[in-house]
């Protein structure tokens, strides 16, 4: 880690590459050389270290108009002729309306044969920005299944997410559980498994995984804001067929969840702590039953949903949220709006009116 390049942050690729495969220092060589060029020919590398310099997101959104998504697709790939070989490739998607630029680490699985993918924001990993220690990861995975289904689940974890996916993939595969996703995973691996033995098996086979880093380097109240709005709009049992989140992500599960249990909110951060917490309550409950996702069920209702979410402290009331986006459709200007209804900071006021928190408010 002595080497130091003009763009990659290498404590921060080791950070996110924590228990991947790569060898991250050799990697780190093909990526900024690639990262070298797209500066030649864009200028982006450039003008994202200096965004992160004038402090990230706080400046604002990250944007280079002209341009599509920006993708590195970094591979390692071994031959017995070449031996280990590394390549970095730029990529850019003029169709995605996302255009904040990512790294794409590229694997397979050896034992199960299937293509699995990591995606983690650039500006993590440039120089500037912010030390990644101790603070919170926003992640999704995604199960792909040879029908064509993905599934969906989103967590919170400071421990490091690729820890993570090993615990997830440990429980799929030491018991039958009753978590959505660890259950689904395994059924999945269950069915690949047998289907490479050459034994028929009926069910779908898992066809490959994405795992994406949605917020990097955030603390504890963002996490949490970032999360309430991804599990409620892609992932939450009871509202997609499709997601695996049993209960409501960010802090209105830590309350609904607090509700049923009394455990208090510092025990209750990451996803699967309380999704466990569900689990525990209800199984020393039968009597109540264990709907599917039980808890969320009531987040269906508006009602509910804007008591939890308004309910607890530091939180915007449903008027405040409200007098928000009258302000802003008015033109009053960010300072104002803050002041005017009493924000903790600017970022409480952009995230409301970015649509990334207090969602369900109408």
């Amino acid at each position: 880690m002595g080497k130091k390049f003009k763009y990659l942050r290498l404590s921060a690729l080791y950070h996110l590459m924590d228990g991947l495969a790569f060898d991250v220092a050799a990697c780190a060589e093909v990526l900024e050389s690639a990262l070298v060029q797209l500066n030649l020919k864009t200028g982006i590398p450039d003008k994202i270290v200096n965004w992160n310099k004038r402090g990230g997101h706080n400046e604002g959104p990250l944007n280079f108009k002209g341009h599509g998504r920006i993708a590195i697709d970094v591979t390692e790939t071994f031959s017995l002729s070449r031996g280990m070989m590394r390549m970095a490739k730029v990529i850019e998607n003029k169709d995605e309306k996302e255009t904040a630029p990512v790294v794409l680490l590229s694997m397979r699985s050896l034992a199960l044969d299937i293509p699995m993918r990591a995606e983690m924001p650039l500006r993590a990993i440039l120089r500037g920005g912010p030390a990644l220690a101790g603070t919170y990861v926003v992640y999704l995975h995604a199960l792909l299944s040879d029908d064509g289904k993905e599934f969906i689940y989103y967590g919170i974890t400071k421990r490091g997410w690729n820890l993570r996916f090993g615990e997830h993939t440990k429980a799929a595969l030491a018991a039958k559980l009753p978590r959505l996703f660890p259950q689904k995973l395994g059924e999945l691996i269950e069915a690949r498994t047998e289907h490479l033995a050459g034994r028929k098996d009926g069910r779908p086979k898992l066809a490959g995984v994405i795992t994406s880093l949605c917020a990097v380097g955030i603390d504890e109240e963002a996490a949490m804001d970032v999360e309430e709005y991804l599990v409620d709009k892609y992932s939450l049992a009871s509202k997609h067929s499709a997601g695996l989140n049993m209960v409501p992500g960010g802090r209105e599960g830590v309350r609904a969840l607090h509700q049923l249990s009394g455990r208090s909110s510092e025990e209750l951060i990451e996803t699967e702590a309380r999704e466990e917490e569900f689990i525990h309550h209800f199984s020393k409950r039968p009597q109540q039953g264990l709907a599917k996702p039980g808890v969320a069920a009531a987040w269906n209702d508006p009602a509910y949903a804007e008591a939890v979410i308004c309910g607890r402290d530091n939180r915007l009331s449903a008027e405040q949220v409200r007098e928000i986006r009258y302000l802003a459709a008015t033109g009053r200007d960010l300072a104002f709006i803050k002041l005017t209804i009493g924000a903790i900071d600017d970022g409480q006021v952009r995230r409301v009116l970015a649509g990334r928190t207090y969602q369900r408010i109408q």
